[in-house]
């Protein structure tokens, strides 16, 4: 895996030192249909729009050097089969509703080659925190009606949103604009995303100061600007990265001690120190 990404790594730093344009390596389309809009129907592949480049580490074993697989036991210590495994809903300890395959299946909504949007909303309105997965959706054929949707929600700042069917669930879905492309985003329902109100930790909380309410102020003033995420990168990755390339390479890995947290402040002290380190 890491030698993929070195090579990958190599093959971006060799192009951009000729100026050549990077082409975008899709990923392979988890979904095709159409988006359907009363009798408009859109045809569309659906990719996911987020590439996971997180370190995938496996497990070994020290001794042996392979890796390690799981199997399944019962609590009488024996291994179970898969045909013999059943899926079950706990109504209290040591009692479950017991469900086989087909009866599950029935349960699964039918399979759908659309995308059915039967209402335009404000994209901005749209509370982020039911936000669930976002994906890419690519013209598969008829590119002039997928250029009208891009065009009318990127004029309107509008979203288009409806229920489809993916990985054998019903999802409800807000299709959007994003960089010049049109973007699907599957949202949770709405009893799905907690309600802080309910949260005892948060009741009764004390009121600030007003000389802590405007030394926050400051700090947050001098440390206001423009959202930018490509200035954070993911140091965990890029040090195992490195690590891995100097293993590879017969280097010995130096573990620097880290240094303890500093002593606790007051409130009153931590703000004063800091907007004063900020002037």
């Amino acid at each position: 895996m890491i030698g993929i990404q070195q090579v990958e790594m190599e093959e971006e730093e060799e192009a951009e030192e000729k100026g050549e344009e990077q082409k975008v390596a899709l990923p392979r389309p988890v979904w095709s249909g159409g988006l359907s809009i009363g009798l408009v129907n859109i045809p569309v592949k659906m990719m996911p729009l987020i590439r996971d480049k997180r370190v995938k580490l496996r497990m070994i074993h020290q001794k042996c050097n392979t890796p390690l697989h799981y199997k399944k036991y019962c609590e009488e210590g024996e291994e179970v089969p898969n045909d013999e495994i059943v899926h079950g809903y706990q109504l209290k300890k040591d009692r479950y509703v017991i469900f086989d395959d087909d009866e599950l299946e029935a349960a699964k909504p039918e399979s759908s080659d659309a995308i059915n949007l039967d209402q335009f909303v404000n994209f901005f309105e749209a509370d982020p925190h039911y936000f669930e997965k976002t994906y890419l959706l690519v013209p598969d054929g008829s590119e002039s009606s997928y250029s009208l949707l891009r065009r009318v929600l990127e004029r309107t700042g509008k979203a288009a949103i409806g229920k489809m069917t993916i990985h054998s669930k019903e999802r409800v879905v807000l299709v959007h604009y994003y960089q010049d492309a049109l973007v699907a985003t599957t949202l949770r329902y709405f009893d799905e995303v907690l309600d802080p109100a309910g949260v005892e930790e948060l009741k009764n909380l004390p009121q600030p100061k007003e000389e802590e309410m405007e030394l926050a102020g400051v700090i947050v003033d001098k440390l206001s600007g423009d959202l930018d995420l490509s200035v954070y990168k993911d140091e965990y990755r890029e040090r195992v990265e490195e690590m891995v390339r100097a293993k590879i390479a017969g280097e010995v890995i130096k573990i620097e001690k880290r240094e303890g947290r500093p002593a606790a402040k007051s409130l009153m002290e931590a703000l004063k120190e800091t907007a004063e380190s900020l002037e």
